[in-house]
C-alpha cells in the first residue's frame, strides 16, 4: 500500500541506537586519514612561534554522532564521473542527512575527557619545547548529501560521493597537558588558529567540492588495480620561426636575424602553471629544439574540458620574460582526432595573442599525440591467448543473469541496463587480468604509480648508547610508541636516479601513515629502477638517511607475476631500521618503439655517463690535414676531457690509454661538443667543431657515429651547442668514432652533485644501496657486458674527468708502499662517508653534526646568492624541480 503524503517520515531512532552500539568499538585507526588531513592543514599555516605540529592521536570517544534526519533525494540530476565522462550509469542511492554531535559535560579526569571526540596534539615551540595539547570537539552541526553507486555483486556498494551543504559548525576546547602552562584558549591567537585550520580542512569538501570514496575497495579490501591517469599526451617541440622581437627594437637584429633567448613551455590552459619547458636557445631567430615530453591526462583535465597550451617566451635577465605567442589545442580534439589518437600528428601552427583570437607573427613546428592505455585485446594477444571474444560473451551472459530480477521493475530500461553492467564488468575484468600478470615487453612505455602507505617500526640508531639497537627502547627494554627521541621521517621517490617526489614530514612518529604518492610516465618499464629513501627531519642538522628501498621493476613485476605489487620492504643502508609498506602499479600505453615514431634511443634515461672510445676516432671525408694533427676537446655541459693526435699513423688517443667518460644530465636536451684545438700565442684557437646530440644514442649499446665537422666562423660553435639545426657553419669534413651511453649516475657526476643538492641526495642514496648490496647493474638491464664492471669500478672512485692510479703496475718496494698508502687513503675516505652517513666516527657527536649543518647551510646560501648574481649575467635553464605532497 502506497504511504499517504500526510504520513510522518520514518524516525531515525533505530539508526541512532545502532550507531550508539557500534561507535565505541570502531577501530580508531580508521580515522587516521582524517588526522593526516588536519595535520597537513595545520602544518601549512604554522605561526612563527610554532616550529612543527603533530596529531599524535585521534579518538571518536564513546558518544556517537546523532542523525537528526534523512531526506531521500531524486536521482534524476545525479551523475557520476568515470574516465573523464559525466554519465549516469547504473543504479544510485541519493539522500541528504543532517548530523549533530554534542560532547558530555567536561570532566577533570583524562579518562572522563576521553569519552568525547578528541585529539592529542603536540606543538614544537621555538627552543625545542614540546607542548602536548588535549583538544576536545564539543559540538558539530552539519548537513551532507550522499550518493552511492550500487552493483549487483557483494558488497553491493561501489563509489560514494559526499558533499557538505555549507560550512559545518565545529566548536572545540584545548587544554595543555604540561605543567606550568596556561590554558591554550588563553594564549592569544592560538585557539583561533586551531579553529581556522579545522574549518579550512573541512571546507575542502563543501559544495561544489566533494569527497569520493571507493566503498567496494574499503569493505572487501580490494586493492587498487588501475592508475588515475587515463593516458599520456606526447609532445615534441621542433622549431620556431618568424616570431616577433621580445624587446621590440630593431637595434637587436644581427647577422643571423632577430635576437632572442627563446624557449617554449607546455601547460594546461585553464590551470596555467607550466608543466614543462625546453632549453633556452640564445640569440636565435630560428631556434631548433627537437625536445619531447609526456603529460599525464587524468579525469580532472577531461572534466574541466582543458586545452593544451604552448607558449613561446623570450628570456630576460633583469625583467620579466616576454610572451611571444601562444598556441592552444583542445584536449578533446587531440584524444578523438584520427591524426593524433594513438599516433603522432605533425603540425605547424601560427602564434596567437593571450586572448586566443588575434594573430601574432611567427609559427611553431611541433608534433603531438594522445596514447591511451592498452586494451584487453592488446594485452591478451601478447600473452598468446585469443579467447577475448569468448571472455566478452561470458561477461555479457553474466550481466543478463545478474539483472534478470530487475526486469519486472525496469522493462523499458532492460537493454540499456544490461549494456551498462556489461561495460562495468568488462572494465573490472580488464583491470583484474592486466594487474594480475606482468607487463609485456611489446608495450614497454606506460604510467607508473608509486604509493607510499606506511612505515612500520621506524627507528634510528644511537651509536653512543651501548647495547642499544635503536632509540625507542626504554630502560625495561619495552618498545615505546612515542617520545622526544623518535625520528620525524619523510620519504623521497627516485626514479631512474632522478628525484621526483617528496612526502610530508610526520613529526616524532613510530609508525607514520602517509597514503601518498605520484604517477609518472616511464619510457621502458624493464629498464626502470625505483628507489624510496626515508630521511629524518632534524632541526639544525643535516637530515640523516634512515634507510633505502630499491625496487627494479623488471625483477619486481616478473618475479611476482603481476603488474600491481603491494608489499612490505625492509629499509637498508642507512642509520636506522624499519619496514616500508608501498605499492607499485604499471599500466602500458599504446606506444611501441619504432624507427619512425619512437626510436630506441628515446627509451633511455635522462642522466648517464658518455663513453667515447678514443682509439676509434678517425677522420673521414675531406678533413684538412691541419685538423688531423690538432688536439680534440670533448665536452658535455658537465664534463670535459681531451684526445691527443697520433703521430705518425693518424687518429687520436687518450694520454692514459683509456676511454673518455663524461657526465651527462638532461641528456635529451644536450649534445657532445667536439672542438679542434690549435696551440697559439694566448688562448688556444678552435678553428672547427662538431656536435653529437645525445638524444640519438641508445643506452648501453656501443654504436658507431659519424659527426660532421664545421668551420667555426663568427659564433657558429656557440650557437650549435644549443641549437639542434644542421646548417650552422660550413662543413669541412667528418669524424668517425664509437661511443656508448651508460645510464644513471656515476663517480663522474661528483662535481655536478656539489652544485646540485637534489643530485647529491641521490648520490648518497646510491652509495647506501650499493653498500648494502641491494643494487647492481644487473638490476638495471637484462643485457650486461664486461665494460659495465669497468665503468662501475672506475666511476665510483673518480671525479668528473680524473682517473685512479690503477695504471701504476710497478713492483718496486718503494712504489708499492706509495701505492698502498694511496689505497689506504682511498679506503679511509670511502669508509668515512659511510661512517658519517650512519652518525658514527666524528658525526656521533651532536656538536659535529651542527657544525656540518652550519657549513652546509652556508654553502647553500652562497649558492643561492651566486645563482642570483649569475642569473643577472646569463640565462639559467628552467628546472621543474620535484613534486611535493600538498
Amino acid at each position: 500500500m502506497k504511504p499517504s503524503t500526510q504520513e510522518k517520515p520514518e524516525s531515525a531512532v533505530w539508526l541512532n541506537s545502532f550507531l550508539d552500539t557500534l561507535w565505541p568499538i570502531v577501530n580508531p585507526s580508521l580515522f587516521t586519514a582524517i588526522s593526516d588531513m588536519l595535520e597537513d592543514s595545520l602544518q601549512a599555516s604554522l605561526p612563527k612561534m610554532i616550529h612543527a605540529v603533530r596529531v599524535a592521536d585521534i579518538g571518536q570517544g564513546s558518544d556517537p554522532l546523532r542523525i537528526l534526519g534523512i531526506r531521500w533525494l531524486d536521482g534524476a540530476d545525479a551523475t557520476q564521473t568515470r574516465d573523464g565522462k559525466v554519465t549516469d550509469e547504473g543504479d544510485f542511492v541519493n539522500f541528504e542527512a543532517a548530523v549533530a554531535y554534542r560532547a558530555r559535560s567536561s570532566s577533570s579526569s583524562l579518562k572522563g575527557r576521553s569519552a568525547n571526540l578528541h585529539l592529542l596534539m603536540q606543538f614544537w615551540l621555538t627552543g625545542g619545547i614540546v607542548l602536548p595539547v588535549w583538544v576536545e570537539i564539543t559540538g558539530i552541526v552539519s548537513t551532507a548529501r550522499v550518493r552511492i553507486h550500487l552493483t549487483p555483486n557483494p558488497p553491493f556498494l561501489s563509489m560514494m560521493s559526499l558533499t557538505l551543504m555549507g560550512q559545518p559548525k565545529v566548536t572545540l576546547t584545548a587544554t595543555p597537558l604540561a605543567k606550568n602552562f596556561l590554558n591554550v584558549m588563553d594564549i592569544p591567537g592560538l585557539s583561533s588558529w586551531l579553529q581556522k585550520s579545522i574549518d579550512a580542512a573541512i571546507s575542502e569538501y563543501v559544495a561544489p567540492r566533494s569527497l569520493s570514496l571507493d566503498l567496494k575497495t574499503v569493505l572487501i579490501g580490494r586493492e587498487k588495480m588501475d592508475t588515475e591517469a587515463l593516458g599520456v599526451i606526447w609532445i615534441t617541440v621542433k622549431s620556431a620561426e618568424d616570431f616577433k622581437n621580445g624587446d621590440g627594437a630593431e637595434i637587436w637584429k644581427s647577422e643571423n636575424g632577430r635576437k632572442g633567448d627563446i624557449y617554449v613551455t607546455a601547460s594546461w590552459a585553464k590551470w596555467g602553471k607550466p608543466l614543462w619547458s625546453t632549453r633556452i636557445i640564445q640569440k636565435e631567430a630560428h631556434p631548433v629544439w627537437e625536445e619531447s615530453t609526456a603529460l599525464l591526462v587524468a579525469p580532472s583535465e577531461l572534466n574541466a574540458q582543458e586545452k593544451l597550451k604552448l607558449q613561446l617566451w623570450d628570456s630576460d635577465r633583469l625583467t620579466a620574460d616576454d610572451n611571444l605567442g601562444n598556441i592552444e589545442l583542445s584536449l578533446s580534439d587531440i584524444i578523438h582526432s584520427s591524426e593524433t589518437s594513438n599516433r603522432i600528428g605533425h603540425r605547424q601552427d601560427r602564434f596567437l595573442a593571450e586572448d586566443g583570437k588575434s594573430k601574432w607573427p611567427g609559427s611553431l613546428t611541433w608534433s603531438v599525440g594522445y596514447f591511451a592505455k592498452t586494451t584487453l585485446e592488446q594485452h591478451v594477444e601478447t600473452k598468446g591467448d585469443d579467447n577475448v571474444q569468448e571472455l566478452k560473451s561470458n561477461i555479457e551472459e553474466e550481466a543478463k543473469a545478474k539483472l534478470r530480477e530487475a526486469e519486472t521493475r525496469k522493462q523499458g530500461e532492460k537493454a540499456s541496463e544490461v549494456e551498462r553492467q556489461k561495460k562495468q564488468d568488462l572494465r573490472e575484468k580488464t583491470e583484474e587480468i592486466v594487474s594480475g600478470s606482468p607487463p609485456t615487453k611489446e608495450w614497454p612505455a606506460g604510467i607508473l604509480s608509486v604509493r607510499i602507505e606506511q612505515i612500520l617500526g621506524v627507528e634510528v640508531d644511537n651509536p653512543r648508547q651501548s647495547g642499544s639497537k635503536g632509540t625507542k627502547n626504554g630502560e625495561d627494554g619495552v618498545e615505546e610508541e612515542e617520545g622526544d627521541d623518535m625520528p620525524s621521517p619523510y620519504c623521497t621517490i627516485i626514479i631512474n636516479h632522478s628525484k621526483v617526489y617528496k612526502t610530508r614530514t610526520k613529526m616524532k612518529a613510530n609508525n607514520p601513515y602517509y597514503d601518498a604518492g605520484t604517477e609518472r610516465f616511464i619510457k621502458s618499464w624493464p629498464n626502470t629502477v625505483v628507489m624510496i629513501a626515508v630521511r629524518d627531519a632534524r632541526l639544525h642538522e643535516v637530515d640523516p638517511l634512515i634507510g633505502v628501498v630499491v625496487l627494479p621493476l623488471h625483477q619486481l613485476f616478473v618475479k611476482r607475476g603481476k603488474s600491481q605489487v603491494t608489499d612490505i620492504f625492509p629499509l637498508v643502508g642507512g642509520m636506522g631500521y624499519g619496514r616500508l609498506k608501498c605499492s607499485l602499479m604499471f599500466r602500458s600505453v599504446q606506444i611501441q618503439p619504432s624507427p619512425e615514431t619512437f626510436p630506441k634511443a628515446w627509451l633511455g634515461w635522462d642522466v648517464g655517463t658518455l663513453e667515447v672510445k678514443t682509439e676509434t676516432i678517425r677522420a673521414s671525408g675531406d678533413l684538412p690535414e691541419d685538423m688531423k694533427s690538432a688536439r680534440i676537446l670533448l665536452r658535455t655541459l658537465y664534463g670535459r676531457d681531451k684526445a691527443l693526435p697520433n703521430t705518425p699513423g693518424g687518429g687520436w688517443h687518450h694520454k692514459k690509454n683509456r676511454p673518455v667518460r663524461l657526465a651527462v644530465k638532461n641528456r635529451f636536451a644536450s649534445c657532445l661538443l667536439i672542438q679542434f684545438r690549435k696551440t697559439a700565442l694566448g688562448p688556444d684557437k678552435t678553428p672547427a667543431f662538431g656536435t653529437l646530440w645525445l638524444k640519438d644514442l641508445p643506452d648501453i649499446d656501443e654504436v658507431p657515429v659519424r659527426i660532421v665537422v664545421r668551420r667555426n666562423e663568427g659564433n657558429a660553435m656557440v650557437r650549435a651547442r644549443f641549437n639542434a639545426s644542421d646548417d650552422i657553419g660550413k662543413k669541412v669534413g667528418e669524424l668517425e668514432m664509437r661511443v656508448r651511453l651508460w645510464p644513471g649516475l656515476s663517480g663522474y657526476h661528483h662535481r655536478l652533485a656539489d652544485q646540485d643538492p637534489a643530485m647529491a641526495d641521490v648520490m648518497e642514496v646510491l652509495d647506501a644501496a650499493e653498500e648494502s648490496e641491494e643494487i647492481s647493474q644487473e638490476s638495471l638491464y637484462e643485457d650486461k657486458s664486461d665494460s659495465d664492471e669497468e665503468l662501475s669500478s672506475s666511476a665510483s672512485s673518480s671525479s668528473s674527468s680524473s682517473d685512479s692510479d690503477s695504471s701504476d703496475e710497478s713492483n718496486d718496494g718503494k712504489e708499492g708502499r706509495v701505492k698502498n698508502v694511496k689505497s689506504s687513503i682511498k679506503d679511509y675516505n670511502r669508509r668515512k662517508g659511510e661512517l658519517h652517513r650512519k652518525h658514527r666516527g666524528l658525526m656521533q657527536w651532536s656538536a659535529a653534526r651542527k657544525v656540518a649543518w652550519i657549513g652546509r647551510s652556508t654553502e647553500d646560501e652562497a649558492k643561492k646568492v651566486k645563482q642570483k648574481v649569475v642569473g643577472k649575467l646569463k640565462h639559467q635553464q628552467r628546472d621543474g624541480g620535484i613534486e611535493k605532497e600538498v
